[in-house]
């Protein structure tokens, strides 16, 4: 027991040791998406916030494809010493539920250092769709089952689980056009050549203000600050549907606590810069820094709550 002890302490006062001198030299930071995306760019006003706060530059480096899983891989088989990091949305607890064969375990693979900034998806449509607010959109959907198309911006998306929230509580049918992104299927909805799409408000709140798309509901508890006159579903009449997309900043996991905890006071302190919140507000997203407990625990949460609705709706993916 001694020995088992004195192992402990060494590995903690080394920790401890390591993290004073960190970081000695820049850190990469993996975004599993292409540039220009929602985490794309959250990450490059915050990483230069970040660097003041650490004193080392942090570098982007976009690793894309299979869903984000290229990137996200990388990390979760990097060195867990605080010089490789992730950012990626929060459906990637989702993940193990959504992927038979998976190369890594998110919660056993990745520690999470804090999310830091939701979004509100919103449901819309082509504005010649003949309903003007949601629950005229459910009365629609249930007269014509299975006519109108929903634009699916990929299967497992956080956009196409919130859409199937949407449509089992509404009790309506829509055919399904699959997209390779969310780009594609927002193009095709303001085109008309699909009815409706779920998409997150920073991507397409310009095109609602110019009437190019007629906005119904968001999927958060409460209205955004930045589109205070779009309804929540429950406002429009649609309790219980609820589906924030969050970002996360995550590290491999076996990154000594006292790391991840310089990361997230870096994340933290830099969410308090005035201007970084009211460019981030500005672009659709509400700034968090929550704890790495706080944020670990709402990732497990999810991935029990969005359970059930996986399994009936029999999502599941190569």
């Amino acid at each position: 027991m001694r020995r088992i002890a004195g192992l402990l302490v060494g590995i903690l006062v080394a920790g401890t040791a390591f993290s004073q001198t960190y970081p000695i030299h820049p850190i990469k930071l993996i975004v599993p998406f292409p540039p220009g995306g929602g985490a794309d760019t959250l990450s490059r006003p915050l990483i230069e916030r970040m660097r003041q706060k650490l004193g080392q530059p942090i570098v982007i480096e976009n690793r894309t494809g299979a869903a984000s899983n290229i990137g996200t891989e990388v990390v979760a088989k990097a060195a867990p010493d605080g010089y490789t990091l992730l950012i990626n949305t929060d459906g990637i607890g989702l993940y193990p539920l959504l992927y038979e064969k998976l190369p890594y375990d998110p919660f056993r693979d990745l520690a999470p250092v804090t999310f830091v900034a939701e979004t509100p998806m919103v449901l819309a449509s082509n504005p010649t769709l003949p309903a003007m607010n949601l629950l005229e959109l459910i009365e629609l959907l249930k007269k014509e089952p299975g006519k109108l198309a929903f634009a699916n911006p990929g299967q497992g998306a956080p956009h196409h689980l919130a859409f199937e929230l949407f449509a089992r509580r509404a009790g309506v049918q829509m055919i399904q056009a699959t997209y390779r992104g969310g780009g594609p299927a927002l193009q095709d909805v303001i085109a008309g050549h699909v009815h409706i799409g779920m998409f997150t408000l920073g991507a397409v709140l310009g095109h609602i203000n110019t009437g190019k798309l007629r906005a119904y509901a968001v999927t958060t508890a409460a209205r955004s600050q930045v589109a205070p006159n779009i309804p929540t579903m429950a406002e429009a009449g649609l309790p219980g549907v609820q589906a924030n997309l969050r970002f996360v900043i995550m590290a491999p996991r076996g990154t000594p606590p006292a790391i991840i905890r310089m990361l997230h006071a870096a994340v933290a302190d830099s969410m308090r810069d005035a201007e970084l919140r009211a460019l981030l507000i500005k672009q659709g997203f509400e700034p968090l820094a929550t704890t790495p407990e706080e944020t670990d625990k709402t990732m497990r949460q999810d991935h029990e709550r969005w359970k059930p609705l996986l399994k009936a709706a029999n999502i599941r993916l190569e």
